[in-house]
């Protein structure tokens, strides 16, 4: 990080001309490179960077456009300090300011297509742009645009994303709006630099995002798809696995894990039994007591599932569930006959899940116990199948109705 100080900093002071720009301005301007640089959420970020840019140069407004797909600058952020405005695209502002064409005649599209900014003293006296825009707005909120100054935003690799739009610099002293002097190109030429950089980076940022989420949506898709066809072959629906998740979720919850933890146990633990794919029907369904034998080839489908899911980091949780949600805290469950805190947090979260809901609900072997009846069973294990800490979350759960909740909204 300090040799992108470094770095930032000297190209700031080549581009300043001396006289014109303080230390304080240098100091500022390097702190927002870094500011900008560190920001990922792209809306935060334009605001950001049209806050800044009013700041610094003592402007009235700032709009900001991105080019898209279609080669038009797209209207993205605006703010005006006298009519009190402040308006993005999804609040409505695409509708107000529209495409703009790539056609020099309008002064954004020149300062793209030639990469060089644009400073206008006056708007109702240059002859050399198209300002219908301009003075539409300026009529509808009974305005004058006066002064601008267009600047490309030209990233590291010499694209224009877009342009930044400055209106109405004003003297510090008197108020009264002014033409941008040299100093304030200079700030708005470097802003405009680290600005596209930052804006390149959060857009490629986003993009992965969207394109994790719509992954993850597609494997959720096929992991309901392949967990329920595990449950159709235990004469049970598509709402155990659901009740599961839900449990799970709540569980993870209430001893204080991250949403974004919860959700992950959550939809794991939707692949908890997808290894009974692999387990004869005829012992499956059974519906009396099975033989010792059977019990044996029954118990594999926890390994089986963790063989049957794939080794990639997306299901790195849901294989350990699949693996230990029949372990138990004194060391006598299956597979591995682990104990205690050697069975990941994830699968001592199902196991109660997933004994809860198996007593609350009619079986082929068995009738369906009330929740009163299942706490029992649950608080008598403590210690010897569940975590106890664990079982202490789900009596707090059960107290506040949420146990219930979830079994009568999704119980059979």
């Amino acid at each position: 990080m300090a040799s992108e100080d470094t770095a930032a900093e000297s190209k700031i002071k080549s581009a300043l001309v001396v006289g014109e720009a303080d230390s304080d301005l240098v100091s500022s301007l390097l702190e927002l490179a870094i500011s900008l640089s560190s920001e990922l959420d792209i809306f935060r970020l334009l605001e950001k960077i049209v806050s800044e840019s009013l700041r610094l140069t003592n402007s009235d407004g700032c709009s900001l456009y991105l080019v898209e797909g279609d080669g038009k600058l797209h209207f993205s952020i605006s703010k005006n300090m006298s009519l009190g405005i402040s308006l993005t695209r999804e609040e409505g502002g695409a509708d107000l300011f529209p495409p703009v064409p790539m056609d020099p005649s309008f002064v954004s599209a020149y300062a793209a297509i030639n990469k060089r900014l644009v400073n206008v003293p006056d708007v109702y006296e240059s002859t050399e742009f198209d300002f219908t825009g301009p003075k539409k707005y300026d009529k509808i909120n009974n305005y004058r645009s006066i002064s601008m100054l267009v600047s490309p935003l030209t990233n590291h690799e010499g694209n224009v994303i877009g342009v930044m739009q400055m209106l109405n610099a004003k003297d510090p002293a008197t108020g009264e709006v002014i033409p941008f002097n040299s100093g304030y190109e200079v700030v708005i030429k470097s802003l405009s630099s680290f600005a596209a950089i930052a804006i390149t980076n959060a857009l490629l940022v986003q993009e992965i995002h969207t394109r994790a989420a719509k992954l993850k949506e597609a494997n959720l898709d096929a992991i309901y798809s392949l967990a329920m066809a595990a449950e159709a072959k235990d004469d049970d629906t598509g709402d155990h696995v659901r009740r599961i998740q839900l449990y799970s979720i709540a569980l993870s919850k209430k001893i204080g894990l991250s949403d974004e933890q919860a959700d992950e146990i959550g939809y794991s633990a939707i692949m908890h039994d997808v290894g009974k794919i692999s387990i004869p029907d005829h012992i499956l369904k059974k519906p009396g007591k099975l033989t010792g034998e059977e019990y044996q080839i029954i118990k594999q489908h926890s390994q089986m599932g963790w063989k049957i899911l794939p080794d990639s980091l997306f299901f790195y949780v849901a294989k350990s569930i699949a693996r230990g949600h029949h372990e138990k805290w004194n060391g006598k469950g299956y597979p591995d006959g682990l104990k205690e805190e050697d069975i990941k947090l994830e699968a001592r979260i199902v196991a109660v899940a997933d004994v809860f809901d198996a007593l609350v609900n009619k079986r082929a072997y068995k009738r369906d116990w009330t929740i009163e009846e299942a706490m029992e069973e649950i608080n008598n294990c403590s210690g010897s199948h569940f975590d106890p800490k664990l079982v202490d979350a789900w009596n707090e759960l059960y107290e506040e109705g949420e146990l219930k909740r979830i079994h009568d909204v999704w119980g059979k």
